[in-house]
């Protein structure tokens, strides 16, 4: 093989590296918020039974926008949305 060939080969692979490295890092971030929003709607889902099976009406919508703010957020998350729910009184 010529050495011309070769180095066109090493470039091009080296290319493929830099736009495989840059193109995985927006997919993990888009990954990670769906991933995060999935754990916040299983958390309302377990939050809206648990209140359900106690008798009391106080349930929580489970939309997209209150799944990632509580996935995100966390048991905070969620307690604010409580603290919204009492106080806006929807």
């Amino acid at each position: 093989m010529p050495a011309g060939l070769i180095i066109t080969y090493l470039i091009i692979l080296g290319f493929l590296y830099l736009l495989g490295k840059n193109c995985w890092k927006p997919l993990f971030i888009i990954f990670n918020f769906l991933f995060q929003g999935a754990l916040g709607a299983f958390g309302l889902y377990l939050f809206n039974l648990a209140i359900s099976s106690c008798g009391w009406d106080y349930l929580i919508p489970l939309n997209p926008f209150n799944s990632v703010f509580t996935g995100f957020l966390g048991v905070p998350g969620l307690a604010a949305l409580v603290a919204l729910k009492y106080w806006v009184k929807i």
